[in-house]
């Protein structure tokens, strides 16, 4: 079912803190999260688009209406500093569509589908971009490598732990088994084209990689500047 007013919020905050992410979104009217690990991908010394330095990230994924979720992240700012350096990163990203009629109106908390004006003013806000890039295991320095000099200031990896080969886990319909990883990158339009480029070459189909490489538009964004790096920290 079409559903462009419905949006994924993605936050992603040192290890720990995701609950109070939860309890917040819960404040807004979440029906539904989902958490995950990963970490971030900086060298030192570098500030990493995606949370800061090679740290443990709790990622958190929430389902809301678009006009929410704007709000949500504007009180998710508030409350956690996502704004601030060091703190995190959350953006919004739009859903295209929903298997089930049931599962749309429990996620939109009852509202209705899109409207097609809304629609056109959501696309005309775009600036930047999610690149995803699902590679096996191992390969996300070599892709961030790789990545840096095309415009990405840095990445979140999230690895498919806990579950069985033959279940695996899914993201966006992809199913993801343990042995690989999924590495989240945040650009703005200008870059987005480079970097997945740098990133098919260094981690693609046709590489030990064998990665798939894929963008998501962003609508909506808290904790990068609007070049697409990071604020420089204070000294």
């Amino acid at each position: 079912m079409q559903n462009a007013l419905l949006s994924l919020l993605c936050t992603i905050v040192d290890r720990g803190k995701g609950e109070g992410v939860t309890e917040l979104m819960d404040r807004e009217g979440a029906n539904h999260h989902t958490v995950t690990l990963g970490h971030g991908t900086a060298h030192k010394g570098i500030l990493s688009v995606l949370g800061l330095k090679d740290t443990a990230k709790d990622v958190v994924f929430t389902f809301l209406p678009s006009h929410v979720a704007e709000n949500a992240l504007r009180r998710l700012s508030y409350a956690l500093d996502i704004d601030r350096p060091g703190k995190g990163i959350a953006f919004v990203l739009p859903v295209g569509s929903v298997a089930g009629a049931a599962t749309l109106k429990m996620l939109m908390g009852g509202e209705d589908a899109v409207r097609p004006e809304e629609e056109k003013h959501m696309s005309e806000k775009i600036s930047h971009e999610l690149i995803v890039a699902i590679i096996n295991k191992g390969f996300s320095e070599a892709v961030m490598d790789a990545a840096r000099p095309a415009g990405a200031g840095g990445g979140t990896v999230i690895h498919a732990r806990g579950a069985a080969p033959q279940e695996g886990s899914h993201f966006f319909g992809i199913t993801i088994q343990p042995e690989k990883e999924m590495l989240l990158i945040v650009v703005d339009q200008e870059h987005k084209i480079p970097v997945m480029q740098a990133v098919t070459k260094a981690a693609g189909m046709q590489t030990e990689g064998h990665g798939i490489v894929f963008s998501l538009p962003v609508t909506a964004l808290m904790g990068i500047s609007r070049k697409g790096e990071r604020k420089e920290e204070a000294e």
